[in-house]
């Protein structure tokens, strides 16, 4: 199956699925993460469309996603927007903040590595992770998570998301080691935007990175502080019961 998925408007949109999981795998065409989804051309939308998709995660702040035309979004939920599928019964917009007020000052802090500040990120994520988690269980088709490139917020989404699912650590890594092969299309996508321009002053250099010691630090560390990926999401306000959906939408069966 294919993992990577072509679209014209962005630079990184991939499968998460078939990677084995406890249980069985992960399942194809059912979970998907990208960078930012508001430059699809309608070729874009009608592709994601055959896809299944019901479901757009953004990861971003509202900060970003008023620079970068939220209520115009190519895939905003009916009433939620003006883009060419607004009003297509079936596609809901889900706003989860994974980078907030509380939050956000870690990711420029130079004193950490790439790996704690996404730890303390993620522990300090208010409701947001535990929104994603929940509409990702809840979603009736296929689901996309996004931030402005794919990398960080995706990452560590996909990260815990994956554990939770039993995924091994070194398919977690390669997964968000995958990013690398785009980074320089997503450099220069963002780089076209003032408003990102501007913040690569303040952000460290590793922050355009997506090495694989970076996600098996970071697993490391939250391993060690929550024992599991479960066990994080129940920190963050997830339920046992959102957990056994979550399995039960996104793992099948072996065979």
């Amino acid at each position: 199956m294919e993992r990577e998925i072509a679209l014209e408007g962005c630079a990184n949109f991939r499968d998460v699925g078939g990677y084995p999981a406890d249980g069985g795998h992960v399942a194809w065409r059912r979970l998907f993460r990208s960078d930012a989804l508001h430059e699809l051309t309608p070729a874009d939308v009608a592709r994601l469309s055959e896809l299944g998709l019901t479901t757009v995660i953004d990861l971003r702040s509202q900060f970003e996603r008023g620079h970068d035309g939220a209520e115009a979004h190519p895939l905003a939920a009916a009433g939620g927007g003006s883009g060419p599928a607004a009003g297509r019964p079936g596609v809901t917009f889900v706003h989860a903040p994974i980078i907030n007020e509380v939050n956000g000052a870690f990711m420029v802090d130079r004193e950490l590595t790439l790996a704690q500040r996404y730890a303390k990120i993620l522990e300090a994520t208010g409701t947001a992770l535990a929104d994603t988690v929940t509409a990702i269980a809840d979603a009736p088709g296929a689901v996309v998570f996004h931030c402005a490139a794919g990398k960080d917020r995706t990452g560590m989404v996909s990260a815990v998301v994956l554990g939770a699912l039993g995924v091994s650590d070194e398919d977690i890594i390669a997964d968000y080691a995958m990013t690398g092969r785009n980074l320089p299309a997503i450099d220069a996508r963002l780089r076209r935007h003032a408003a990102y321009e501007n913040a690569y002053q303040y952000v460290p250099r590793d922050a355009m990175t997506a090495d694989d010691e970076t996600m098996r630090d970071l697993i490391a560390h939250l391993r060690a502080r929550h024992g599991t990926m479960s066990a994080l999401l129940r920190d963050a306000g997830v339920t046992d019961d959102v957990l056994d959906r979550l399995r039960a939408v996104l793992v099948r069966a072996r065979p």
